[in-house]
């Protein structure tokens, strides 16, 4: 997750971002902001961009139009001679800058060795000319980027090691290949630049803001303009939202207010409060047309959420130029959707009415939580149509093969997983194709691979084992170091010879601690950071003179989830009275780069002459692999394979949790026992295979009628449940219903022209009454109504 550092904020704000009134909600974020700082912080990066000759944000000499990042609230600096810059006939690149620092390039078709060259010595002398000699990121944008030869990679290679100020390179929309190969390359150390991948634009923009930060020293508010406000906020579902407002996007006259915000990049969300009246329309139109034009880009479809809770009306003439207003922008700026939330009855009827007059879709919704969820649902339902996130559909690229293999190629590449041993290909790769030679030859390479990884791993097992070894050496060699020290007062005869020893007993310690693939790590009683060896510093990427005598607490020690320091020495003593109690631990450290790992430590207490503890040996070995594997086991352990719903063990599970506690609270419940009709003869007439793409689509239809907080889970062969809380028998049967109906409206595409399959669904439903003890109880009622809905014909709804 990205941090937020932007004028004040530290960590990502939790939990809704008060919606239901405008007035509290910029009141509490313009509390939390901190205006003065904000303004320090944009003084400081106009200075450093005039003392550095570049071109500052809202610069006078800056001919490039303006614009601002619809995720960041970055300044975006565009020129027509930037965009579309062919360099060879099939290859072209457009440019901008984000935030004075950051380099944003989309590269599109397909480029040789001569393009690339000339594409470096264009973005060479943007970069010259425009950022001059602060640090920079380069984000590369290859969603449309076809290829570039192999002379064109390792040109490119070279080129980059050669940028010294660069601070970074962020690539998003690789293909399935490159990002195989980015990954590989990094892992064999052949990539030797800080390279990174995103998956879409707004990661890569706040990644590359974290970059800037880390490698100028400066807070991330200074990267901000002035009365920018960007903020977090996590939805009743939990998904997180990025909303980005300025302080002149509102306006207040005559009795009514409206502020607006960018949510997700692509959401224009505007409050209103007061009574609207027809003067106030000219100014809200302006004030959308005005933001929506700042954008540099939308990087989504373009929704419009209107929160209305607060509105305490409409006048008549007002309504219908409202309407004409908004449709006239439609036309202008055609927009996904339109949604309101917080309507009164009576506005809540005028809406419904107007709905079906209109020329764009228009929605409902209780509250803002409930419009995101909304979009979220539009966006699922036009990904699942072949649209991602509104941005134009990609044509295939040519593969010359009429089969797809080529493309069925690059998938099998792409979804190796280099980390582990093996393919480890999911469900659906198959390698029964003319092109299975160059399967089998890529398992054999991915094969070799895994036996050289293999054998290094068995060096690093052998190096562990010393480890074993070194607390005993450790001991005995100060014991004797002491002892040695006491005979040299006596016996300055033998100095020379003990001194001998000692050096050579020196050198073995150190070329054992260098050469062992394990952390090795000396603090003090303090918590001050004695020893790294160099693996470990390589790991964690600090030198040792930017480490040694820091605290570990707020370095490889995360500071909100440590032991603050002054429990530090409760600790040393707690590690002298038991040791066996702290000897093993497995805890999450952190990186200079920000990675989580999870380190499995073996600790040594090292004590002075009077027992006191002085200093902990501690040796670390990574297990973020480990850790992150019974992750992945956990889920599959609670899911269905086929369907990626709840199994029957981990229904039950939470399906009796929710009984018990809205059996306690008297709260309403509902649960639905569903059953496929017929499955049988769809197995024996087209298949297993076709059988189990009928079940996938029967869970995918019931995912789109469930709540978030509905269970649901395949509890045998054909037969499915699911309970919902909160809902009582009558609206159970609603959704049901609706369930129904739209199961059997769809259909299943049958191969080489055959025709559609169609299927239809019996189902069984039982509310919550005060004679159901056990959810047991309920489900037998909901399978009574099922059986009634079998024998009744199929294909409907029975109420127990």
């Amino acid at each position: 997750m990205v941090r937020l550092e932007i004028a004040g904020f530290d960590t990502p704000r939790r939990g809704a971002v008060c919606r239901d009134a405008v007035t509290n909600r910029h009141s509490k974020i313009e509390s939390d902001i901190g205006m003065n700082h904000v303004a320090k912080g944009m003084a400081s990066v106009q200075t450093h961009h005039k003392a550095s000759g570049g071109i500052g944000p809202g610069s006078a000499a800056d001919d490039a139009f303006q614009l601002i990042c619809p995720i960041t609230g970055l300044p975006v600096r565009r020129r027509a001679e930037w965009q579309q810059v062919t360099f060879e006939p099939g290859f072209r690149i457009s440019a901008e800058i984000i935030g004075g620092s950051i380099l944003l390039t989309h590269n599109q078709g397909r480029a040789t060795l001569s393009g690339v060259r000339k594409a470096f010595d264009f973005t060479e002398a943007l970069i010259e000319k425009e950022i001059g000699d602060r640090p920079y990121i380069h984000i590369l944008d290859y969603t449309y980027l076809e290829g570039t030869t192999l002379e064109g990679r390792r040109c490119f290679i070279r080129r980059m090691l050669a940028r010294d100020r660069m601070a970074g390179v962020i690539f998003y929309g690789l293909s399935p290949m490159l990002r195989m190969s980015t990954k590989l390359g990094k892992r064999l150390n052949i990539i030797q630049i800080d390279v990174h991948i995103a998956s879409h634009y707004t990661d890569a923009v706040f990644m590359a803001c974290d970059l800037l930060h880390k490698a100028t020293g400066l807070s991330s508010s200074a990267l901000w303009p002035e009365g920018t406000f960007i903020s977090q906020f996590k939805a009743r579902d939990g998904s997180p939202h990025i909303i980005l407002r300025r302080e002149d996007w509102g306006f207040e006259r005559g009795g009514y207010g409206t502020r607006l915000e960018v949510v997700d990049g692509h959401i224009l969300h505007s409050v209103s409060r007061g009574v609207l009246r027809d003067q106030h329309l000219p100014d809200l139109i302006a004030l959308r047309d005005r933001i929506y034009n700042a954008l540099a880009a939308v990087h989504g479809p373009l929704y419009l959420i209107v929160g209305a809770r607060n509105l305490q009306g409409v006048e008549r003439r007002a309504r219908k130029c409202y309407i004409d207003a908004i449709s006239a922008w439609h036309g202008k700026v055609p927009f996904e959707a339109y949604i309101i939330y917080g309507l009164n009855q009576f506005m809540a009827a005028v809406a419904s009415f107007s709905k079906f007059t209109l020329p764009f879709k228009t929605y409902v919704s209780k509250d803002f939580d409930d419009a995101l969820s909304l979009v979220a649902r539009k966006k699922k339902t036009a990904s699942a149509n072949g649209r991602s996130d509104g941005q134009p559909l990609v044509k295939d690229r040519k593969t010359g093969d009429a089969g797809g293999g080529v493309e069925h190629l690059m998938e099998f590449i792409g979804r190796i997983d280099w980390e582990r041993d093996g393919l480890a290909l999911s469900e659906g790769i198959h390698t029964e194709s003319p092109l299975g030679p160059v399967y089998d030859a890529i398992s054999v390479i991915k094969s070799e691979v895994d036996d050289l990884l293999r054998e290094k791993i068995r060096t690093e097992e052998a190096l562990r084992k010393a480890r074993d070894e070194l607390e005993a050496r450790v001991q005995e060699r100060t014991s004797e170091l002491i002892a040695t020290n006491r005979r040299l007062q006596t016996e300055i005869s033998e100095r020379r010879d003990m001194e001998a020893a000692l050096r050579a007993g020196q050198k073995n310690y150190r070329n054992l601690v260098n050469s062992v693939n394990s952390i090795i790590l000396r603090w003090d009683a303090k918590g001050r950071i004695v020893f790294m060896n160099p693996y470990g510093l390589k790991f964690f990427g600090y030198e040792a003179e930017a480490l040694i005598g820091k605290n570990v607490v707020g370095t490889i020690v995360p500071e909100s989830e440590s032991i603050s320091k002054r429990d530090l020495g409760h600790l040393m003593e707690a590690i002298r009275n038991d040791p066996d109690r702290f000897r093993n631990n497995e805890n999450e450290n952190i990186t200079r780069d920000g990675r989580r790992v999870w380190i499995y430590w073996t600790n040594r207490a090292i004590t002075d002459d009077e027992g006191r503890i002085a200093e902990i040996l501690s040796v670390g070995n990574d297990i973020t692999g480990r850790r992150h594997m019974e992750a992945e086991l956990r889920r599959l352990a609670t899911t269905d394979p086929l369907t990626g719903a709840f199994n029957r063990r981990r229904f039950f599970q939470k399906a009796r949790q929710e009984f018990l506690r809205h059996r306690r609270y008297g709260h309403s419940l509902a649960v639905l026992l569903m059953d496929m009709d017929h499955f049988k003869k769809i197995n024996d007439t087209h298949g297993h295979p076709v059988g189990d793409a009928v079940l996938r689509t029967f869970v995918q239809t019931c995912q789109s009628v469930f709540r978030v907080t509905d269970i649901f889970g395949r509890t045998g062969g054909e037969e499915f449940s699911a309970v919902l809380p909160e809902t009582d028998a009558a609206n159970a049967a609603r959704v049901a219903e609706r369930l129904r109906e739209r199961v059997s409206n769809s259909a299943l595409e049958g191969e080489d022209g055959a025709p559609s399959i169609r299927f239809t669904v019996s189902i069984g439903l039982a509310g919550l009454n005060e004679n159901d003890l056990t959810l047991e109880a309920m489900i037998r009622r909901a399978d009574q109504a099922l059986y009634t809905a079998k024998r009744s014909g199929r294909n409907r709804v029975v109420q127990a």
